[in-house]
């Protein structure tokens, strides 16, 4: 859905899978475990569920060495954001070397419940309500660290990735997306340009925010909900300093995507009393990741093979960037 900044240029060589799970989890509890599988979510990492002999739970998260950094951003967003309140799944042990079995990895706390996306359709309005004002004041938990030294995402307040700018960041964005869907060849590619006219009209607002810290990946994935109830976030591997309604608007994409009615980030919004301005730049970003979700279209990352490209997904995502590209040119006077 929504891939890490440095997702690129990973090796595909060797590559974790349950073997080393089962390795890492039994020689740091001195029991053998009893099963375990890989969680189904997740382009980047290599995520599993397991028991131990003794019933207790956990979940096992490796990555390839290329991508150790992303573990180090847990580990040091971790210590920032759970002594301000922010309710991460404990930490139980960290492999950053790779020591225990070849590739480096975390073993945290199993939460109760699942990802928001597998229970969505079942959540009652008042359910959706509560949820949203849980994950507003998250955010707000986030944002009450230091500004950053930059904009975009990252691992540490010292990350070099950071962008000078927010405008910069969108635009790598931008740029990422065109480069995927040319390399994929699954669309025309001159969908970038109509969007990158769009983004030009936000160009004043943009010049107004600032590196505020959020929690960009706070969406229908990384959210466990137990019986309609927040139970915790998970996997915060890093940051994002700049508008925090690049939030909502990638929840917005995921819900439509899905065929999901999108009532959850209404009201998110309502919370957040956006300006008209700031109403045209959720356009504008829901716009960017529709174009995100085309691009990742025929794409490998770390399966072995890309999937075949599903023509009615295909289908459904044109028609979405197509409904808010329109909708974002109906809203451009609300930049001026």
């Amino acid at each position: 859905m929504y891939n890490p900044p440095m997702n690129e240029g990973t090796e595909h060589t060797r590559r974790p899978g349950e073997a080393e799970a089962r390795v890492v989890l039994e020689r740091i509890t001195g029991l053998p475990v009893v099963w375990i599988a890989r969680f189904p979510t997740g382009l980047a990492h290599y995520v599993y569920d397991a028991c131990i002999e003794d019933g207790r739970l956990y979940v096992v998260r490796l990555t390839t060495p290329a991508q150790r950094n992303d573990f180090a951003g847990a580990v040091y967003w971790h210590s920032r954001l759970a002594p301000r309140g922010v309710p991460l799944p404990a930490l139980l042990h960290v492999d950053l070397a790779g020591e225990l079995a070849d590739f480096p990895a975390l073993v945290l706390e199993r939460l109760p419940g699942t990802d928001l996306d597998a229970v969505y359709p079942a959540l009652t309005e008042r359910e959706l309500r509560r949820l949203a004002g849980e994950i507003v004041a998250i955010q707000r938990l986030a944002a009450s660290l230091p500004l950053g030294p930059g904009y975009g995402f990252a691992r540490s307040y010292a990350d070099p990735a950071l962008y000078p700018t927010w405008s910069d960041l969108l635009d790598a964005r931008l740029a990422r997306s065109r480069r995927w869907i040319r390399v994929a060849g699954v669309v025309d590619e001159a969908l970038i340009d109509r969007l990158t006219v769009a983004f030009d009209a936000g160009r004043p607002y943009f010049a107004t925010i600032e590196p505020r810290c959020f929690l960009d990946d706070l969406t229908t994935k990384n959210v466990i909900v137990d019986r309609g109830r927040l139970c915790g976030i998970v996997d915060v591997d890093w940051v994002c300093f700049g508008d925090p309604l690049l939030t909502p608007a990638l929840t917005r994409m995921a819900l439509l995507s899905r065929g999901y009615d999108p009532s959850y980030v209404a009201y998110w919004l309502e919370l957040l009393d956006l300006s008209p301005a700031q109403s045209a730049a959720m356009t504008l970003y829901t716009a960017l990741f529709a174009a995100t979700f085309l691009g990742e279209l025929g794409q490998a990352f770390n399966r072995a093979l890309a999937p075949e490209v599903d023509q009615d997904r295909l289908q459904h995502l044109l028609a979405i960037l197509d409904g808010l590209l329109s909708e974002a040119e109906r809203q451009r006077p609300s930049f001026t």
